[in-house]
């Protein structure tokens, strides 16, 4: 039997490629056959949607520190550094394989089914079931313990870590990122899988697809995103030039807007600088110096009789603060007036009880000198004998009751 002769003829795969054709053995083995060619390999868009891409792309590496942190919390024979290779490990797979699940329609998505979700939400669910079935029993244990925000700290630290010593590079963290997205998201809102024949019809593609990466163009942005955001970015960027609000037709970076209608604007209603002396007049800021102009003699006469009213004033305060130095000197004067009488009455007091001190002293010596002591002394006694004498009677005559 003759054999199988395989004839690959390959042509510019990206210039109208030419088919791969294969000669198939005949039947009598001739090894002459019918060509079968095989079908064109298309060109596909490939474009994603950068903002869901950039979330990803970094959730991918906080998810790995926080399973790590997870994993050898509260364990003291257990380092981070250690588990990682295996953590990053069951991460893939359990990714690949909840992912695949919910787009045949199951899964753990918390979310309803026939909604349109953001990749984001969707992996979210699947992120943190993920870092959930990695606590061990000292975490959860200890999560009852150890403060949350400690653990977050710790988590901050192994991210930096982790983006510092590259273990986990961007570029391929993206193109994880990427296969993840393009399996969530089943209502291909977030990809692109529009195929084409040629690189014309790919190109001509590319620069009106609406997931095509996009520059913001105001100056100072830099804002990095997918062309379908564009109009939502441009109703807030802080760097588009907007006309002033106030039409001085100046053109203001939005976020800059409010101090300029409120500083320089020239269009600012503003009050005359003399409005303290009696005009009222109100103008946009550029008119002032035109308005003082026009109105100096007017702004003179009125801050001359803002003077001589304030001058009247003066005077009549000048005469109220006089009378009240006068007052606050008699009061003062009659002030110490009261102060030498009260002193003068308190020595009086003082010599008066020096005297009857005095008289008090001459008193005790004279009752020494006499035997007033000893005459009081007996008529005590007297008094005394009296007195039983006169309660001997009383109960006496109550012993016979009258007849």
């Amino acid at each position: 039997m003759s054999p199988l002769n395989l004839m690959l003829s390959f042509g510019s795969l990206r210039g109208g490629a030419s088919p791969v054709s294969v000669s198939l053995p005949h039947a009598n083995g001739s090894g002459e056959g019918k060509k079968s060619p095989l079908p064109p390999v298309l060109l596909e868009c490939g474009y994603y949607d950068v903002e869901q891409v950039h979330y990803l792309t970094q959730a991918l590496l906080v998810t790995l520190a926080k399973a790590c942190v997870e994993k050898t919390a509260g364990d003291p024979f257990s380092q981070r550094a250690g588990v990682l290779p295996d953590i990053k490990k069951e991460m893939l797979e359990y990714l690949h394989q909840q992912s695949e699940a919910y787009a045949c329609g199951s899964g753990i998505s918390s979310h309803g089914m026939g909604q349109v979700l953001p990749p984001s939400k969707v992996v979210d669910d699947i992120f943190e079931s993920f870092i959930k079935s990695k606590k061990n029993l000292f975490s959860r244990v200890s999560s009852k313990i150890i403060d949350s925000i400690k653990k977050e700290d710790k988590v901050d630290d192994f991210v930096k870590e982790l983006d510092r010593t590259g273990v986990w590079v961007v570029g391929r963290r993206e193109a994880r990122a990427k296969a993840l997205l393009k399996r969530v998201d089943r209502s291909k809102t977030y990809h692109c899988e529009m195929k084409f024949d040629t690189d014309k019809e790919l190109e001509d593609h590319r620069s009106t697809c609406n997931l095509r990466p996009y520059n913001c163009k105001n100056n100072g942005c830099g804002a990095f995103y997918s062309a379908h955001h564009a109009a939502a970015h441009d109703t807030s960027c802080p760097h588009k030039l907007l006309s002033c609000k106030l039409e001085c037709g100046s053109l203001i970076p939005r976020g800059e807007m409010e101090a300029h209608v409120v500083t320089v604007c020239p269009m600012k209603i503003v009050k005359c600088p003399y409005h303290a002396v009696g005009c009222l007049h109100a103008m946009a800021q550029k008119l002032l110096e035109q308005h003082c102009t026009e109105h100096m003699g007017q702004h003179l006469l009125e801050t001359l009789q803002y003077v001589q009213n304030h001058e009247v004033a003066i005077g009549s305060h000048v005469h109220r603060i006089v009378l009240l130095e006068k007052a606050l000197q008699l009061t003062q004067r009659s002030e110490a007036v009261d102060i030498g009488t009260v002193l003068l009455t308190v020595k009086e007091h003082e010599n008066r009880v020096k005297q009857l001190e005095a008289e008090v002293k001459k008193l005790q010596a004279d009752l020494k000198a006499t035997d007033a002591s000893a005459e009081v002394l007996q008529l005590r006694r007297e008094l005394r004998n009296l007195q039983k004498q006169v309660e001997g009677s009383t109960l006496q005559s109550s012993a016979y009751p009258p007849q």
